[in-house]
């Protein structure tokens, strides 16, 4: 019988398919960069629930799954809920995103590492004088800064509507 991550491990490959990033690379490469980095703390190679939402996150809004599918796969409530939250809804600003993932534990430990990942310099698309990559630059760094309580919410909300 399959464990929860053998299973959140195929949806997510099915939900990707043949997808690519911006660069070329299989997309199922991002959310699997996202799953070892939250397996690098303290004992996190235990919690396997985490480990399904890292490789899930991205399933909902670039996948073209739905919960109900994650729920028929047989993920749990709590890696449903912290997946949703982690699915940015058209027209909700990135910071109201962010502030309202951040109260679930399982969402936000996902969060910093796909802003780690996303931030990378390897792989990072900045070219000059391209206000969109500017954007996206600052807002990694302000997010990442807020979800590691490095900056309270009217910091982070500053600094969102500055770099906006």
């Amino acid at each position: 019988m399959a464990s929860l991550l053998q299973k959140a491990i195929e949806v997510a490959v099915a939900a990707h398919g043949a997808g690519e990033d911006p660069s070329g690379e299989p997309y199922i490469v991002h959310p699997m960069r996202v799953m070892l980095a939250v397996s690098q703390g303290d004992d996190a190679h235990q919690h396997e629930r985490l480990r399904c939402v890292a490789i899930l996150h991205d399933t909902l809004e670039r996948g073209g799954l739905g919960a109900k599918d994650l729920r028929k796969a047989g993920m749990p409530a709590e890696v449903v809920a912290a997946v949703e939250l982690l699915t940015h809804e058209e027209g909700v600003s990135y910071a109201d995103y962010v502030v309202k993932l951040s109260a679930n534990e399982l969402a936000r430990a996902v969060k910093v590492a796909d802003l780690l990942d996303n931030a990378d310099l390897r792989r990072v698309t900045f070219r000059a004088g391209k206000k969109k990559d500017r954007k996206r630059v600052v807002r990694y760094a302000a997010s990442y800064k807020f979800l590691t309580r490095q900056m309270d919410e009217a910091g982070y909300r500053k600094a969102m509507e500055k770099g906006e």
